[in-house]
């Protein structure tokens, strides 16, 4: 078996390893922000409609846009560093050089995938831009949804130089 499919990693290079670790600490910080944000509204609003009888007019909707900013960049961020769900039956039987035949093929795919999401929820936003649909408080919906292209997008591109560059890991044995 020859190692002719094997490529640098991206973290490897330079430029690209300091732009990666930087985007890891603005994902770090954007989950960790955005979680106590959500716990901390969340739990404002039961205690108020329990104590007070009421709570933030706005508070469900910050809490429903949060998980949707949590779920993105969650899912951008397991994508960089590979941690994202798989189902690897397939991978797990095959021979080493064809997994990570698998692996490249699947990465590609997810890159597709994440893609499309990214160009077709422009559409989406656009329709809530015309239509001025409400976010949460005074936030109309179109500025919170931009987070589903720009994290599809950079999924995109994750997993487009994962199928170039696979990581050394990657798929588990």
């Amino acid at each position: 078996m020859t190692a002719s499919w094997r490529c640098l990693p991206i973290t490897g290079r330079k430029p690209l390893a300091k732009l990666e670790r930087a985007l890891r600490r603005v994902e770090s910080a954007l989950l960790v922000g955005l979680l106590a944000a959500m716990i901390g509204v969340a739990v404002y609003q039961v205690l108020a409609r329990n104590l007070v009888g009421g709570g933030l007019n706005w508070g469900d909707s910050m809490v429903r846009i949060a998980l949707l900013w949590l779920t993105m960049v969650g899912g951008m961020a397991a994508a960089g560093a590979d941690t994202h769900i798989r189902i690897d039956v397939v991978t797990r039987l095959a021979s080493p050089a064809a997994a990570h035949r698998i692996a490249r093929a699947t990465a590609l795919f997810a890159a597709a995938l994440c893609f499309a999401l990214g160009w077709f929820s422009i559409t989406l936003i656009v329709w809530d831009y015309r239509d001025g649909t409400p976010g949460f408080g005074i936030v109309p919906a179109w500025v919170c949804e931009l987070v589903i292209p720009v994290c599809a997008s950079v999924m995109g591109l994750r997993y487009l130089a994962h199928a170039v560059w696979p990581p050394a890991q990657s798929p588990p044995r």
